[in-house]
């Protein structure tokens, strides 16, 4: 009787892959896990999200009732298949949030290094992908292969609950266009919003190859108002994914700023905020006279390194980073030299191989010498941004990346910045020596979520950003020449220190200040060596390339604490950044 049983089961088990009722509603329950999800993680009204549930529930019912055979209905739902897995990992990973326009920027201009790192850490998110998709597609082949089919019965079935689901999900975005100011049913339900910003990441994909062309004749009209026969050497180090919040010259407990503390003539800002959560917005943005509120006039505008250009300087630009024919490769190549120093596809180089380039370049003794150092800074994997010399904190292994391992995530963080607080303090040392006016200024691109509160959020460049993505450490280091030459240069930092910065707007025209450069692009009032500087406006870019005020943007209770925390109350109240609720 038992081996009968036993028999039965087996029996049955082997006539699922031949089930064509069971495929079509595992195909169907895996498409509608994303919608699900996000129904229950956005801030959105309750129409919008049945239509998101109803909609595509009914469209996926007919696909299935319309075709012959149901394993054609599979491969007809392919291409949404693949943009669910997407979204699956894309939750598994920031857990909130339609994949966005940057997401599919950042795929396309992600080295393979740093697209293995991660995904080498996404264990469980690839498991379910393969668990939920990979099946679906591998079961649709067999199905496919043996010709199964619905039963006219269960067609029918699928059919009518398909209309029916379609109907419940027309009248709700009616509705919704009704009764919610601004709805829109492209943006509001999933796979649509995620196809439409696929095609929109398409096009801005089709701008940056038209980059030359469209920024072809545009110029700085930069002149330097400096005497032409003294030595000045300016220096702009952009850092990757570096957290003021783990900085010790911004009162983080552990000291991972030992060497930039002692140094004579340096400034730390402690309230300075990217624009963007992303690589390939913020280092643009950086490094040229664009910013969240004109960031569609990238382009059409060349570097900072074109307007040095113009005004007499030699230009250099050294990256331990690998070119990604993003805007970032296109103004490292208006500089007089341009060196990669990545290790190929899948190793990076550590930032201190940038020192003996920046030692050389600084040995040729130009008269006027202009360099952007481009460095992998603290991106993830952590453990592989340092030599093991600046293991300090332990343990530090490689470990898969969850929030039970955050402790050792920390250490190999820290000992990131460890090692950026050498590396910055040996530039700065590099241009002290060079004994003539000169500058360093350094910010990184964004900040990093590492598992720090309830929401266990890791990395950056998520949809909605938080505030420990946008908080980034930004400082200022000026010569004892160029001190005696202006002594209210430094005076004006220090006051400017107690201010919020968007290094986005600030640190091109500081540079300019300093080094006497007249453009009708420089902004005065941005320069934190100016007396007049004026406070920005928080903002954020959207993935539409629309620059939110803090008060639009979807901070959660954690964020607003850990922003009051840092501006304190005054400062936080003056810039009503939660005047719009949590």
């Amino acid at each position: 009787m038992r081996h009968s049983s036993h028999h039965s089961i087996f029996d049955n088990i082997k006539k699922i892959p031949g089930n064509a009722s069971l495929l079509a509603m595992w195909v169907i329950a895996a498409l509608m896990i994303p919608n699900i999800v996000l129904c229950l993680t956005e801030p959105e009204p309750l129409l919008s999200g049945l239509s998101s549930f109803f909609l595509p529930l009914g469209v996926y019912s007919l696909i299935m009732a319309g075709v012959k055979r149901t394993g054609t209905g599979v491969f007809v739902v392919f291409p949404l298949i693949f943009f669910a897995a997407f979204q699956v990992v894309l939750l598994y990973l920031y857990g909130e949030g339609v994949i966005a326009v940057d997401m599919f920027l950042n795929v396309f201009t992600t080295s393979v290094s740093e697209a293995t790192e991660l995904l080498s850490n996404l264990v469980m998110a690839l498991v379910a992908v393969t668990l939920l998709y990979v099946t679906s597609i591998v079961w649709g082949a067999y199905a496919l292969k043996t010709n199964i089919r619905l039963s006219v019965r269960m067609a029918r079935r699928f059919l009518f609950c398909g209309i029916v689901w379609c109907a419940i999900g027309a009248v709700c975005v009616g509705a919704g266009y009704f009764f919610i100011p601004g709805f829109s049913a492209v943006r509001s339900i999933f796979p649509a919003n995620a196809v439409a910003n696929l095609v929109e990441a398409c096009r801005r994909a089709g701008q940056m190859e038209n980059y030359h062309q469209t920024s072809g004749a545009f110029s700085y009209d930069a002149k330097s108002m400096a005497d032409p026969n003294e030595r000045e050497l300016y220096i702009f180090v952009v850092g990757e994914t570096g957290r003021a919040h783990n900085w010790s010259l911004g009162g983080y407990p552990r000291n991972t700023n030992p060497r930039l503390s002692e140094i004579k003539g340096l400034t730390y800002f402690p309230k300075s905020f990217s624009e963007s959560n992303t690589t390939h917005k913020s280092v643009p943005m950086l490094i040229s006279s664009a910013s969240a509120e004109n960031f569609d006039s990238i382009y059409n505008y060349k570097s900072v390194i074109t307007a040095f250009n113009e005004a007499g300087y030699h230009t250099a630009f050294f990256s331990t980073q690998t070119p990604n024919r993003s805007y970032t490769q296109f103004f490292a190549e208006e500089a007089d030299t341009t060196v990669y120093l990545s290790g190929g596809e899948f190793t990076a180089a550590h930032d201190g191989d940038l020192l003996p380039l920046l030692s050389h370049e600084i040995e040729k003794k130009h008269t006027k010498q202009f360099i952007v150092l481009h460095s992998y800074g603290s991106h993830f994997r952590y453990s592989d941004r340092y030599p093991e010399d600046f293991a300090h904190f332990t343990p530090d292994n490689c470990v898969d990346a969850s929030a039970s391992n955050r402790p050792i995530l920390i250490n190999a963080y820290d000992n990131t910045i460890l090692y950026t607080d050498y590396v910055l303090s040996e530039i700065i040392t590099a241009a002290a020596k060079a004994g003539c006016k000169a500058a360093v200024v350094y910010s990184t691109d964004h900040g990093e979520d590492i598992f720090d509160d309830s929401r266990e959020r890791f990395l950056h460049a998520s949809p909605t950003p938080t505030a420990m993505q946008l908080h980034v450490p930004v400082l200022c280091w000026l010569s004892d020449e160029c001190i005696a030459q202006s002594p209210d240069y430094i005076i004006n930092l220090r006051r400017n220190s107690r201010n919020c910065v968007s290094p986005q707007k600030s640190l091109c025209m500081t540079l300019f200040d300093i080094a006497l450069i007249d453009s009708p692009f420089m902004r005065l009032e941005w320069s934190l060596v100016n007396a007049g500087y004026s406070e920005p406006r928080p903002v954020y870019l959207t993935d539409r390339n629309e620059p939110l005020p803090w008060s639009r943007v979807n901070f959660k209770s954690d964020d607003y604490k850990y922003l009051k925390a840092v501006l304190g109350d005054e400062k936080f109240d003056k810039l009503e950044i939660n005047r719009c609720g949590k």
